[in-house]
């Protein structure tokens, strides 16, 4: 028996030595993307940019999926570069869509852009949300990065508008090679989407932001605004992110900003 657990522990041993070994070269490769990244040899448009970036995504993903938030810039020391170039990047994809548009139009397009496509791994919108979801976890450091970005606001912008949103239809079936339903897909697009904006306001830079922004009142407006039952879910994500704000965001400027607003006369 101790021969058989020696021989079991010896090849776990073995398997993540070369897990190990796979993430360090994945993170070396990654390393020199984003360093042509950032250095191109010839000049590159806006669009070229966005597909590199877009193209790292992945790999980015796998490398630190597993890898504890505060360990990501003692492993890669252009994180906080990473960080500023992909929250910029969901900014502008995301005004793209909102630009001109109705905010039902807007919604479905936003929401067309980060939904998951086929499968967990596939779709630029769904691997840009889920690496800034990994970003969420991280320190104040990159917290501020992403707030610099404006990525706070517009995401609180983005929930408001997810109020518009139409019923999914036919949301118990499933496209050719997918494995979520439509409905299984929105709300799991719901879950992270929330996630990322809760972890973000675990930190008092973003708060502020939403102050600043005049876009505190967006959230607070949210959770009292008629909406349709289909979007109830949106109105309950809206709450969960005032409850975590309240606790970690109400800073002098946030609360001199609620004061100065009415909300509590206005809203509640």
């Amino acid at each position: 028996m101790s021969f058989m657990k020696k021989m079991l522990g010896q090849r776990s041993a073995e398997e993540m030595a070369g897990q190990n070994q796979d993430n360090n070269l994945g993170l070396m490769h990654l390393r020199k993307l984003f360093t042509d990244f950032r250095h191109p040899t010839v000049k590159a448009t806006q669009k070229n940019q966005e597909e590199k970036l877009y193209s790292m995504l992945p790999l980015f993903i796998k490398v630190f999926e597993k890898t504890q938030s505060q360990e990501m810039a003692d492993r890669w020391s252009d994180v906080l570069q990473f960080c500023s170039h992909v929250s910029k990047l969901m900014v502008t994809e995301i005004r793209r869509r909102a630009s001109n548009q109705s905010t039902e139009a807007a919604s479905c397009a936003i929401v067309e852009l980060l939904e998951m496509e086929s499968t967990a791994e596939s779709g630029n919108g769904w691997m840009l949300l889920t690496a800034i979801n990994l970003l969420s976890q991280g320190g104040n450091t990159l917290i501020d990065c992403m707030t610099a970005a404006s990525l706070p606001s517009t995401l609180v912008k983005c929930l408001y508008l997810f109020f518009d949103l139409p019923p999914v239809t036919d949301g118990d079936s499933q496209e050719p090679d997918s494995e979520f339903t439509r409905l299984e897909k929105r709300i799991l697009l719901q879950k992270v989407f929330v996630q990322v904006l809760v972890r973000l306001c675990n930190h008092t830079s973003p708060a502020e932001e939403l102050a600043r922004k005049d876009d505190l009142s967006l959230l607070f407006s949210a959770i009292t605004s008629w909406c349709p039952s289909h979007n109830t879910i949106w109105r309950q994500s809206a709450g969960e992110v005032l409850v975590t704000l309240s606790r970690h965001g109400l800073t002098s400027q946030v609360v001199s900003y609620i004061h100065g607003k009415n909300i509590i006369s206005i809203f509640c």
